[in-house]
């Protein structure tokens, strides 16, 4: 089978056996074909072998090592242990892959990308599910999974006819001074959008980033405020206190309206992250009651 990205294209002569996954979280998608990876790239949770609670069943008894001893560094894949490692497939979607470390890889076995639409951690769930299947030859099982979580969002979204085009900012917290809104393909994004939102595509002047990515200043929280506002927290439990002693924050027509989510349990908002074939189920169900309650 041939697989078109955007580098060119990847020949895959047999069903692969011995599989690594270097994207963010391009584990699940093969668990949830029933395939155990042998080797995995972390993010962060600490959980054995860099797998969240949604995805331990899928996992069963397997052991994929977690590569580089478990620390990430995008920019130096860990091209000797995967080596050591002899895979006969290596899928790196959900991630930032270069051309470089695309031909360096593939010395060692064929590599699948994503299509150029797609690069840069911008893949949505979707495409990520439908190009692990590809890559595996059971694409239209894996296109079977995609729609069948594409009902439950639909469903869901005619449950709560009050999420109809209200407009929704997810934000975030790393660095002090400014707030990161998700756009465009976004997981977080695509989740409010899904059930039925309009998630804002640029806030102001602030344009998105190639990851979708918007950097709002404090001095412009302002323009956080719309509908709802959900922050994503529940790997920053300090996040918000800083953004509630914000001098402007408290004045915000949503703020003042109570019409704020705080993400804060590590599970949900890992899952909410995540936003893959596995983890959007558990999300679906821990977050909808509370976003219905938000808006009350």
């Amino acid at each position: 089978m041939t697989v078109d990205h955007a580098y060119g294209s990847t020949t895959i002569e047999a069903e692969p056996k011995s599989i690594v996954t270097l994207g963010l979280s391009d584990q699940d998608p093969l668990l949830a074909l029933g395939v155990a990876p042998t080797a995995v790239a972390p993010w962060w949770g600490d959980y054995e072998y860099a797998t969240w609670p949604w995805a331990q069943d899928e996992l069963g008894d397997a052991q994929p090592t977690v590569l580089n001893g478990g620390v990430r560094d995008d920019s130096n894949p860990p091209i000797e242990e995967i080596a050591e490692l002899e895979p006969d497939l290596i899928i790196s979607l959900y991630n930032g892959t270069t051309k470089e470390q695309y031909e360096q890889l593939s010395e060692i076995a064929p590599v699948v990308v994503p299509d150029e639409e797609y690069t840069n951690f911008s893949i949505t769930w979707q495409e990520a599910t439908r190009a692990t299947g590809e890559a595996l030859g059971r694409e239209e099982e894996a296109l079977e999974l995609v729609d069948e979580l594409e009902r439950s969002f639909a469903d869901i979204a005619k449950e709560h006819p009050e999420f109809a085009g209200k407009e929704a900012i997810v934000a975030e917290r790393f660095e002090a001074g400014e707030s990161v809104v998700r756009t465009g393909n976004d997981v977080r994004a695509q989740f409010f959008s899904q059930l039925g939102f309009t998630v804002p595509e640029a806030i102001a002047e602030f344009k998105p980033n190639d990851a979708g990515e918007v950097y709002v200043p404090d001095e412009r929280i302002d323009e956080l405020s719309k509908d709802l506002l959900v922050w994503n927290a529940g790997f920053s439990p300090e996040a918000k206190k800083t953004v509630e002693d914000l001098g402007l924050y408290r004045d915000l027509p949503v703020v003042r309206g109570d019409d704020v989510l705080w993400v804060e349990d590590e599970v949900v908002s890992g899952a909410f992250s995540w936003g893959t074939i596995l983890s959007l189920d558990y999300a679906l169900d821990e977050m909808v009651p509370q976003i219905s309650r938000t808006l009350k």
